[in-house]
């Protein structure tokens, strides 16, 4: 099945606060996963707002998710 992961799951999964039941479908090696760069866009938009609950590197999580083979 083609995943195509959006913005909240980008999120969680950085955050280490991802949904157990969102977790199996992304561990699920025959799953082929996408992500969207607008959604990099998004986290991005989201860090600027300088919150202090919100900790996830946009920059840092685009380069794992190429790292990673996540095609965009």
């Amino acid at each position: 099945m083609k995943l195509l992961l959006d913005t909240h799951i980008l999120i969680w999964s950085a955050a280490g606060t991802l949904p157990a039941n969102a977790a199996e479908y992304i561990l699920n090696e025959s799953n082929h996963l996408y992500f969207n760069p607008a959604a990099i866009w998004e986290i991005i938009i989201e860090k600027g707002l300088n919150r202090s609950n919100f900790q996830v590197d946009p920059y840092a999580l685009y380069a794992g998710l190429l790292d990673n083979g996540y095609p965009q």
